[in-house]
């Protein structure tokens, strides 16, 4: 009789024990994390389960988020001695002479020149070469596509496309003519730009995505699914395609009087070649309103001179002795076919004197 109850009470013992362990794995603790939409990317991947992406090495002495926020504003940084500041990094540029430090897309997915421009109006922002630095930590590859095509020849270029370490020293020495960065300036620089890493909020999940995600986190399961969704809302690499060189035609009257290429073409000039033009901020060449100016952009764009509109804007200029200044490409991806048409329009008619309005 002992051992006939000892072995029910066994039975329905195990019986609530698994019903117990049941619950206690299909539902999430009473402190288990949830999802907010100002969550970093990089940290929901990790609680995901997921490396992260570019850590940071905080062996090295000196590293910080303020050193690397000097370097990209100022160019250089206090030195981690506390013996002065470091030397300028470049003499001729900053990081934002080329690059915004805001989100540049309302869709990560779409990364179009034309959404980019629609952004830079709504958000009051330079419409620039480079690509932004927020979400560059969550970028996997850099130097893209055609830079590799053309110089991936190069050793420096052909590492930095998959070493963020690389492409940050690839910029300091070359995009900017500077110098080659300590080991402390550059991890700084990556502390810096996982302050600017993208958030759950920016890639604008639906409701039962963000759920998805959530519900993964507290279960620990699905986590796989999770990170595949979050992956599919943003591009790991900014895309870089080389256009060629137009040769100059003279305008029809219908397109030199296109109002709304105008307004564009207003905005292109505005948002571009002001930043680095205007009172010569980063360039040994002066533009502003005048219509001397604009006659001068037209006289060397009708001269198919290598500072022509279609030229300068494709090629970019070349670093020379005693001037290494110089003037970047814009990519297909930076500035279209079309937008370049546009400031076309607007600077030719501003070189006529005439002004549209839509």
């Amino acid at each position: 009789m002992f051992q006939r109850y000892f072995t029910i009470g066994w039975v329905l013992f195990l019986l609530g024990g698994s019903v117990l362990l049941a619950g206690f794995t299909l539902r999430p603790q009473d402190d288990a994390p949830t999802l907010s939409p100002d969550d970093s990317l990089l940290e929901v991947y990790e609680r995901l389960g997921k490396i992260r992406l570019h850590a940071i090495n905080t062996d090295i002495k000196g590293v910080s988020v303020e050193r690397g926020r000097d370097l990209v504003f100022n160019g250089s940084c206090d030195q981690p001695d506390g013996k002065g500041r470091t030397k300028l990094q470049s003499p001729y540029f900053r990081c934002t002479a080329c690059h915004n430090i805001e989100k540049e897309f309302a869709d990560l997915t779409d990364i179009t020149s034309k959404a980019r421009l629609d952004y830079a109006i709504e958000n009051d922002l330079p419409f620039l070469q480079g690509s932004s630095f927020y979400g560059l930590i969550n970028r996997r590859t850099f130097y893209n596509d055609d830079y590799q095509k053309k110089y991936g020849h190069v050793p420096i270029i052909k590492a930095a496309n998959k070493d963020i370490r690389q492409a940050i020293q690839l910029c300091a020495t070359q995009c900017a003519q500077g110098r080659w960065l300590a080991d402390f300036e550059v991890e700084s620089l990556l502390a810096y730009f996982q302050t600017l890493g993208l958030k759950i909020k920016d890639l604008n999940l639906k409701d039962k995505e963000f759920e998805l995600v959530e519900n993964a986190l507290k279960m620990q399961t699905g986590r796989a699914e999770a990170v595949h969704l979050l992956e599919s809302q943003y591009l790991d690499k900014s895309p870089a395609h080389f256009a060629d060189i137009k040769s100059y035609a003279p305008l029809a009257d219908k397109d030199l009087d296109n109002k709304a290429g105008y307004e564009r073409g207003k905005i292109i000039y505005e948002r571009s070649c002001w930043h680095c033009h205007n009172q010569e901020r980063y360039s040994f060449y002066h533009l502003d309103d005048s219509r001397m100016a604009f006659s001068d952009l037209m006289g060397r764009t009708r001269s198919s001179s290598e500072t022509s509109l279609y030229e300068i804007t494709r090629h970019g200029t070349w670093p020379l002795a005693g001037k290494r200044a110089y003037m970047p490409l814009y990519p297909k991806e930076k500035l279209s076919a079309q937008q370049l048409e546009d400031l076309r329009i607007y600077v030719e008619n501003r070189s006529k004197g005439r002004l549209l309005h839509q």
